[in-house]
């Protein structure tokens, strides 16, 4: 998990920019059970789908069988150097988070806790937190 509360402060953002990351993690959650139901690779049929450039880099690191070290400090190369603030830096904090969790074989139900996290001015009872 990224801990720097200079790139925190960046990613700050509204409750309902934070309400409209729901779907992401939930996406993630599912992906998350692809994977551990069929395998890292059956997330390759996933890819057609996904809209995210930032996702969808990630699941092609994934399905390539990069190392968990390699995918890690791309995507966190991104999140430092490119100019994202707010929702959009969010996003992709909540992207790397589940799909270094993806990759290291947790739980759908792990995924969700460890990105539903950065949603935290969310109450639980405001969002379908359902756990596959």
């Amino acid at each position: 998990m990224l801990r720097d509360l200079a790139l925190a402060a960046k990613a700050a953002c509204s409750k309902e920019d934070q309400e409209s990351l729901v779907p992401v993690v939930q996406q993630l959650r599912d992906l998350g059970e692809i994977a551990l139901k069929k395998g890292l690779l059956a997330l390759e049929s996933e890819l057609s789908q996904i809209k995210d450039p930032f996702l969808k880099l990630g699941i092609q690191l994934i399905v390539d069988k990069t190392e968990a070290e390699n995918v890690q400090d791309i995507l966190d190369s991104d999140i430092y150097y490119n100019e994202s603030n707010g929702r959009e830096l969010l996003k992709k904090i909540i992207i790397r988070e589940g799909l270094l969790r993806i990759q290291a074989g947790d739980t759908p139900r792990n995924i969700l806790i460890c990105t539903k996290i950065f949603l935290g001015k969310l109450e639980p009872n405001q969002t379908n937190w359902q756990a596959s």
